[in-house]
C-alpha cells in the first residue's frame, strides 16, 4: 500500500490514479489517513457492488463454515449418476 499526502498527490493525479492500479494509495491530511484510492479497471457494476455489501461477506462467512465434500467425491457420485441413466 502507498501513502501520500494530498499535496504529493495533487500535482499529478494522472499518475496517482494509475498507480492505484497495482496497489492502493492512502491519501493523507495532517498526517492521518483522509482517503483511500482503489484502482477499478475491469470491474463491473456487480464486483464493486459486492464488494462493499455486508450482507454478501455475511453469507460467504455463513457457507464458508458449512461441512465441505472432496472434489473427487463430488466427481464420482456425479459421474456414477451420468452412467446409471
Amino acid at each position: 500500500m502507498k501513502e501520500m499526502t494530498i499535496e504529493q498527490f495533487a500535482p499529478d493525479v494522472q499518475a496517482q490514479l494509475e498507480a492505484a492500479l497495482q496497489e492502493r494509495v492512502i491519501i493523507t491530511r495532517a498526517g492521518r489517513p483522509m482517503a483511500i484510492v482503489i484502482g477499478i479497471e475491469n470491474k463491473d457494476a456487480e464486483d464493486l457492488e459486492l464488494q462493499t455489501s455486508p450482507e454478501f461477506w455475511r453469507m460467504i462467512k455463513e457457507r464458508r463454515q458449512r461441512p465441505t465434500r472432496p472434489l473427487k467425491d463430488l466427481e464420482a457420485e456425479l459421474f456414477s449418476d451420468e452412467n446409471s441413466g
